[in-house]
């Protein structure tokens, strides 16, 4: 079932399952469009008030609201209902949407639901971005390259304004007026892939495949093959931008035979002069070969750091490229990004000390990404909500780039657990433990917090003078804040406290 014709919803019960942002998005076009919504979610103290008062001067319209824990196993709740709608923080695994799935009730992501409200000429005009690291910042990139050449764009998805809210669907009195030349330049998750049907941005960017949400994936299988799954509907005349580097996109590639008999454009960027890539590095600047131009673009005075997002830098490349950008504008607007919030930033220099908040790395290759960008000079917070994430693999860059370790959170004795049995060496740990196996010291200091002003004022005492303290917890935050967003500011504020 694909419709953009929003007569489909009239007189139709549409479930929507989680109320979060998008799931509030939907139910604002819903209300406008459908004839009856039953809204649920598993969090009895949602704050209704606040969350529906648009719905006050509306008529003939219906909200069922239920709000209970095991709400999301309530099967009966699909009696008469058209579709399913499901927001991201909810887990395709539930009872309801088994259910659904049984009755042969379509069930939509809230990306599919904001897709098939799109006109043709709208769907035309989108730019997709997918991948474990770096997709908040290639999608603000891009609309930043677009701005400076004058094209018109806005982000949305997963970045926090669901693609829902940029569109004003037939009938929708009191939205804005989207032209039909802007470019949604979308960032999605595999939460919100999981659920698509009918997806197909003309540009869909994968940039990277690594460790990450495998206690609702289960595997790395089932994550990759839901990253690719952005390419589902991808026919002639559309484009796929690939990493190269990324071993799971190089095994994604092969098991898809190149996407061959698709008609699919495959435009494929390294971080090396490799043959097989489109785009490049040589020196310090980008390298392109597409659609019969060929040109480069000067990086040298970008104020990114870190290799991660000379990578990232590519794809933008490739996208700019394909809309037919200048390579003059595109350099302009690279040089005048600067980091976002929370990924890498420099926070403060405190008695030579340079601090820096990388609180959106939620996984271990973030974290991996963030202690390349420096040398062997690091104090590192790490530790935070256990995703069943695989934390051997940070061991070689430990080694190799700390020299002070300082774990919190939930997964604080896991990873302790990990560097006593990974290295049988933990005698530098300041945990009696840890110290019952130790053969030989660690190249790093270890030490436990329990809150993180601790870790803050430890790091400040242990980091030396030239140094580099960093907060970059390879962790998701919920077991200790609202989200990283929250961590990010609180540690940002401790350590500016200690500044004044």
């Amino acid at each position: 079932m694909q419709t953009n014709n929003t007569n489909f919803f009239k007189g139709k019960k549409v479930i929507v399952a989680g109320l979060g942002k998008s799931g509030i998005s939907v139910i604002r076009k819903l209300s406008l469009i459908a004839g009856e919504v039953t809204a649920i979610d598993n969090n009895p103290l949602i704050d209704v008030e606040s969350h529906f008062r648009f719905l006050e001067e509306l008529k003939n319209f219906k909200l069922n609201l239920i709000l209970d824990e095991k709400v999301n196993e309530n099967t009966k709740i699909l009696d008469d209902a058209a579709l399913v709608i499901l927001s991201p923080g909810v887990s395709a695994n539930v009872g309801i949407i088994a259910g659904a799935e049984e009755r042969n009730i379509p069930v939509w992501s809230e990306l599919e639901f904001g897709w098939q409200l799109l006109s043709k000429t709208q769907k035309k005009n989108t730019v997709a971005v997918t991948g474990t690291n770096g997709k908040t910042t290639v999608v603000s990139l891009i609309q930043k390259v677009f701005h400076g050449c004058r094209l018109e764009s806005i982000v949305c998805g997963n970045i926090g304004n669901p693609l829902t809210d940029t569109i004003d669907a037939e009938g929708m009195s009191g939205q804005r007026d989207y032209s039909e030349k802007l470019i949604r330049i979308i960032e999605v998750s595999s939460f919100q892939l999981e659920k698509i049907k009918g997806f197909k941005p003309f540009i869909s960017i994968i940039l990277n495949i690594t460790s990450d949400h495998i206690d609702r994936h289960f595997s790395m299988k089932r994550y990759a093959d839901l990253k690719f799954k952005i390419f589902l509907n991808a026919s002639a005349g559309d484009w796929s931008i690939l990493n190269i580097d990324d071993e799971y996109i190089k095994e994604g590639l092969k098991q898809r035979n190149n996407f061959r008999g698709s008609g699919l454009n495959i435009l494929k960027y390294s971080l090396y002069d490799n043959p097989d890539a489109q785009v490049f590095l040589r020196n310090s600047k980008i390298l392109y070969d597409i659609n019969t131009a060929q040109g480069s673009i000067d990086i040298s005075g970008i104020r990114l750091i870190g290799p991660h997002n000379i990578s990232n830098i590519m794809s933008v490349i490739g996208a700019a490229k394909i809309y037919g950008l200048k390579d003059r504008e595109i350099e302009n607007s690279l040089n005048r990004f600067t980091p976002l919030e929370h990924r890498i930033e420099f926070v403060a220099e405190i008695k030579g000390v340079k601090i820096y908040n990388d609180s959106k790395a939620t996984n271990p290759d973030a974290t991996i990404k963030a202690l390349e960008s420096f040398g062997r000079q690091v104090t590192l917070i790490l530790g935070g909500k256990d995703k069943d994430m695989d934390f051997t693999v940070l061991l070689p860059v430990l080694e190799a780039k700390v020299l002070n370790l300082i774990l919190i959170g939930e997964t604080k004795q896991k990873i302790l657990n990990i560097l006593t049995a990974g290295h049988q060496n933990a005698q530098n740990c300041e945990k009696t433990a840890c110290k019952k196996t130790a053969k030989e010291k660690l190249k790093y200091k270890v030490i436990v917090c329990d809150t993180l002003q601790e870790a803050v004022d430890k790091g400040l005492e242990m980091t030396e003078s030239g140094n580099i303290f960093l907060l970059s917890p390879a962790c998701a935050s919920f077991d200790m804040f609202t989200d990283y967003k929250d961590r990010g500011k609180k540690f940002k504020k401790s350590v500016l406290d200690k500044a004044k």
